[in-house]
């Protein structure tokens, strides 16, 4: 595959172009030599570390496929948005804001994030706020918060070569993710909205879609009105009262019954959690004898 290079900056591909359990990373080639987000393709990233030393690994968010390898630079300086930094100071914290703790998935978690996507505490040691400039070298990077698919997701952009890297923002068909417990569907669309305004030519996902050129916008859009399709399906089955787990039965999100249930079902779950929730803030729904009905 011909790589893609924006000035000092390398696209590195994640296996099956990015889709979980990795994804797509970025290699900045500068004075500072950098990784972002160290969860694509194992075999190039070590070819990186062998070509000199990595100084930072920077990863948008705490989630597990976007920093499996970063075990691969243990002498890096590891840089992370402030709200996460406990997700790397211990397992524990990592299932907490996953809203994992306390729930029958919580074991077969803490064996996954330990065997497949290689665990280990790490403490940072650069906590990144919005609007931080980074300086490799000739290459400069400005951090950029956009809560909403974790509490600290950051998304980063390149000015001179006018890349955007979106991290899990990533435009799919199958629209955001926000089921953590510290995510938030409100703050979702209020960060994909503020990418629509960055003037980039260059927009890099983190899964599946890639390098996208030109004007995100359309997309972006389409990428939204998931989140409204999935609510409106939601309260077309709230004809009558029903029970979360009515609810979750009918794979509003993933569309029908999926394997490994640990990873879907909790998905699914975690997802319509979400939708209720923001229903009852609006004052569209109410819960009654464990089930919920429309107001």
């Amino acid at each position: 595959m011909q790589e893609i290079r924006f000035g000092k900056i390398v696209f590195i591909p994640g296996p099956g172009g990015g889709r979980y359990p990795f994804c797509n990373s970025l290699y900045i080639d500068d004075e500072v030599r950098a990784v972002i987000d160290p969860g694509s393709d194992e075999g190039q990233l070590r070819m990186l570390q062998e070509k000199g030393p990595v100084r930072k690994v920077i990863q948008s968010h705490y989630h597990e496929d976007h920093g499996s390898f970063g075990c691969l630079f243990p002498n890096a300086e590891l840089c992370v948005h402030k709200s996460e930094t406990p997700c790397y100071q211990g397992i524990d914290k990592v299932l907490e804001y996953y809203g994992l703790r306390g729930t029958e998935y919580e074991d077969v978690w803490r064996n996954l994030l330990l065997r497949r996507f290689n665990y280990k505490v790490r403490k940072p040691t650069c906590e990144l706020q919005d609007g931080d400039l980074v300086r490799f070298g000739e290459t400069t990077m400005r951090v950029i918060h956009t809560p909403g698919h974790s509490i600290g997701h950051c998304c980063f952009y390149f000015p001179d070569e006018g890349v955007l890297y979106l991290g899990d923002l990533d435009m799919t068909r199958f629209g955001p993710w926000y089921g953590d417990r510290v995510s938030d569907i409100d703050s979702t669309i209020e960060s994909v909205r503020k990418l629509m305004n960055i003037p980039a030519r260059f927009f890099v996902s983190a899964h599946e879609t890639g390098v996208i050129e030109g004007d995100i916008k359309a997309l972006a859009e389409e990428y939204i009105a998931v989140i409204e399709e999935r609510e409106k399906k939601l309260i077309a089955f709230l004809d009558r009262p029903r029970t979360l787990d009515e609810i979750v039965s009918q794979w509003i999100v993933y569309k029908k019954p999926r394997e490994p249930r640990h990873f879907f079902e909790f998905g699914e779950r975690a997802l319509m959690v979400k939708h209720i929730e923001r229903l009852e803030k609006r004052g569209l729904l109410k819960q009654e004898r464990m089930k919920y009905s429309l107001v």
